[in-house]
């Protein structure tokens, strides 16, 4: 555990300083940037949910390409609904009907997150134990809540040197 809390840390601190250095230079993150983060923050995670959820590797060679699947669709509609949302915002003369549209989706898009990890809770029930699925929301909570103690540290610490 300590050494997971190390490595998230120290990506963190990294992505921090180098958005910081980047900021400072006028330039925005590249896309390629973000993916590369991305990319280290998902294999962290994979890291820390097998060992929360004592995983054998033939679990986690089953699982994670699935659980991957299922982040990236909840992602899409994630992505899609602030799209939509910041098109009709920024549209001077949106229409009641568009305004409306737009605000139907923001209330919507938990259930609809819900009802993509309804569709791979039986995906996940032939790779899983049942007490590994009942601890998974647990342990993405906790992966969730040390990411974010991490990123707070990490931005308070660039604070306090001057960044």
């Amino acid at each position: 555990m300590k050494r997971i809390s190390a490595i998230l840390l120290s990506v963190l601190c990294a992505l921090s300083a180098f958005n910081s250095a980047a900021q400072r230079q006028g330039k925005p993150l590249t896309d390629e940037d973000r993916q590369r983060i991305r990319s280290e923050i998902r294999s962290y995670k994979h890291e820390f949910l097998a060992r929360e959820l004592e995983m054998s590797r033939e679990q986690q060679r089953e699982f994670f390409p699935v659980y991957d699947e299922m982040d990236e669709a909840v992602d899409r509609i994630n992505f899609e609904t602030r799209e939509l949302e910041r098109k009709v915002s920024q549209k001077a003369d949106a229409s009641e009907v568009e305004i409306e549209a737009a605000a139907r989706a923001v209330f919507s898009q938990k259930s609809a997150e819900g009802e993509v990890e309804k569709q791979y809770f039986d995906r996940f029930r032939q790779i899983l134990s049942g007490k590994q699925l009942l601890r998974l929301r647990k342990a993405e909570r906790k992966f969730t809540q040390r990411l974010m103690r991490h990123h707070r540290r990490a931005a308070g610490a660039e604070k306090k040197n001057g960044r």
